[in-house]
């Protein structure tokens, strides 16, 4: 039997035509993001037209990077919003089970834009989310990686651990920073759903 990709039907074109929502929960989630604070506003996806490049969509939340979530404004107005504006956009649809698929969920996902968006591990199987950090040292110097791992708390032990290494008698051993060097600031800068992880190590440079 073909095995397709998680949550994906193998040649599946749905999201290649002009789709529209026939419920209120539309057809999938698109967000922005605001690259100086992290802010991300999420949207309810009403209609996807893949050939003129626009999607239709509704306001939902605004989410920061410290978690905290508010209804986003203009929540019941209708905005078209072209492709190139969205950092992330995702759309869901059900198939019906047949021969091939039958062992698969009868969902099929379509990743149509990824980003790393603050909230962006809702939803996300956990052997799936990567987050992205931002770090500063008390020498001054900047670093920016991507983690794997299953929560957000986590992510954060894995990059101290990683950078400065674990506590000692004179300090911390087995880090990454220079001796004598240690974290000031470690901002994780949002998430995302990312299925193949390329990496030997569950940290990496930023693609």
């Amino acid at each position: 039997m073909l095995t397709p990709p998680a949550d994906m039907y193998p040649g599946c074109t749905w999201a290649d035509q002009p789709v529209a929502a026939t419920t209120q929960f539309g057809i999938g989630t698109a967000a922005t993001v605001e690259p100086r604070t992290g802010l991300t506003i999420r949207y309810k996806v009403i209609m996807f037209d893949p050939q003129a490049g626009f999607v239709t969509v509704l306001p939902d939340v605004k989410e920061d990077r410290a978690g905290v979530v508010r209804p986003a404004p203009d929540r019941h107005r209708l905005r078209t919003v072209h492709l190139d504006d969205l950092d992330d956009l995702r759309l869901i649809h059900h198939r019906t089970r047949d021969d091939t698929t039958a062992l698969h969920t009868s969902h099929c996902r379509h990743a149509i834009k990824a980003a790393f968006t603050a909230g962006g591990d809702q939803g996300v199987p956990a052997s799936r989310r990567v987050y992205r950090f931002w770090m500063q040292s008390v020498e001054g110097h900047t670093f920016r990686f991507l983690i794997r791992a299953p929560s957000q708390a986590e992510a954060h032990a894995i990059a101290r651990s990683w950078w400065q290494g674990a506590p000692c008698a004179d300090g911390w051993s087995g880090g990454r920073l220079e001796d004598g060097d240690r974290i000031e600031f470690l901002t994780c800068e949002g998430a995302r759903d990312m299925p193949v992880w390329p990496y030997p190590d569950q940290i990496a440079d930023p693609v």
